[in-house]
């Protein structure tokens, strides 16, 4: 998984819409668009706008690792504690 796959699966992951997205990242829809369709790379905008509208997810999105003792999560530490959480 690459840093694009790992930016297209957080976006999905946190549920945000297209519109969403632009408004808290200032990015054109259509630059969000083909990096969705895997037509671009993550190109330096993409990766700084998710790191600082989910700064958690920094590591796990630029490296594919975590540091959970560090605050550094991916999405499926975050869904684990959720369900550990609610007992699901």
């Amino acid at each position: 998984m690459d840093i694009r796959d790992r930016i297209n699966k957080l976006i999905d992951f946190k549920d945000i819409t297209p519109t969403e997205l632009v408004e808290k990242t200032g990015i054109d829809r259509m630059k969000w668009a083909n990096l969705k369709r895997s037509r671009v790379r993550a190109q330096q905008e993409h990766i700084e706008a998710i790191v600082n509208l989910w700064p958690e997810y920094a590591y796990w999105i630029t490296t594919g690792l975590t540091l959970p003792e560090a605050g550094q999560i991916s999405p499926e530490i975050e869904e684990a504690r959720k369900n550990l959480s609610t007992g699901t």
